[in-house]
């Protein structure tokens, strides 16, 4: 048994170098903007931008960091009731749906129903949109603290579908002041929020289909017992309004997911760095390890609202 666990070992190890190995060659040979690793390619940039500092230069992120902080955690607190409702109404369910299919989980054009792929563009554009405004955020704030970037850009699985942008700060983020960094957390579902929000009041110009019929077209049939959109009713609705509402829907689905209280996301980021300004604020300093152990459980118990408010009636009564 041993031997035979051991034989196993040795050719996984064998075949992860492999595959790093050809990673790295891949990466000699790619142009220097991109470069891959685990099935993902990265269009990427090392270089600073003078743009991003002269906007980061500007007085009012500072306020509008401060702002971030209280609308993360006062939508922390919303997010962590939303999924706690969703999970008791989906445990008392008495049959699932298409929204409880695990292949719906998942926002790949056609392999979900409620994405055709006459939709993927707009989900595309608008995934990236939600996530660039997201980094884009962090960044901002970054160097807005005098923390380097020193990395950013997009990552493409398999090198076509986008994943998400994101940004690499050095070692000096962990020691910025604690409101520098909060900024830093705080401002990334700040952002998601706002271009959410502004994504619906396109939907509310009378140029659009209202966010009412583009709901139905792409969700309300689960309920309804209707069918899947079809190419027919994507194309009904106008580019603007498709782009508006999977703008709308990923962007604050990004902001509320990222905000939950998980020490991985920026809410969980957020929390604990506000534990511990309440708790030097009262005079009763909180360990590191004991702020660990609130976000953790907070984050533990989020995890499953969410599990439940999902698969909750596929779960055996």
């Amino acid at each position: 048994m041993e031997r035979g666990t051991e034989d196993r070992r040795d050719r996984f190890d064998g075949l992860q170098r492999r595959v790093e190995a050809l990673e790295r060659r891949l990466n000699a040979a790619l142009p220097r903007p991109l470069k891959v690793g685990a099935g993902v390619l990265y269009l990427h940039t090392t270089r600073g931008s003078d743009r991003l500092d002269a906007l980061a230069d500007r007085p009012c992120w500072v306020r509008w960091g401060d702002l971030a902080i209280a609308l993360t955690l006062a939508v922390q607190a919303a997010a962590l009731a939303l999924v706690t409702a969703g999970a008791v109404v989906a445990l008392g369910r008495d049959r699932a749906t298409a929204l409880n299919e695990p292949a719906n989980t998942v926002a790949i054009p056609g392999l979900n129903e409620f994405i055709p792929v006459a939709a993927a563009g707009y989900v595309v554009a608008a995934l990236v949109a939600a996530t660039v405004v997201h980094e884009g955020g962090h960044a901002v704030a970054c160097r807005r603290a005098g923390v380097p970037v020193r990395e950013w850009g997009v990552a493409l699985l398999f090198g076509v579908v986008p994943l998400a942008a994101y940004v690499l700060t050095g070692d000096e983020l962990d020691d910025a002041p604690r409101r520098a960094r909060l900024r830093v957390y705080a401002a990334a579902v700040a952002n998601n929020l706002v271009l959410a929000g502004v994504a619906f009041l396109v939907l509310l110009a009378p140029v659009t289909a209202s966010p009412m019929d583009a709901y139905l077209t792409y969700f309300g049939w689960a309920l309804t017992g209707g069918g899947p959109p079809t190419p027919a009713a994507v194309a009904a609705l106008g580019p603007v309004t498709n782009l508006a509402f999977w703008t709308a829907l990923l962007s604050a689905n990004v902001g509320l997911l990222n905000a939950l209280p998980v020490s991985v996301l920026d809410g969980g980021r957020v929390r604990s760095l506000s534990l511990a300004a309440l708790a030097d604020r009262a005079d009763a300093p909180l360990s590191g390890r004991t702020r660990r152990a609130v976000v953790n459980a907070a984050g533990a118990f989020a995890v499953v609202a969410v599990v439940l408010a999902v698969f909750g009636p596929l779960l055996p009564v």
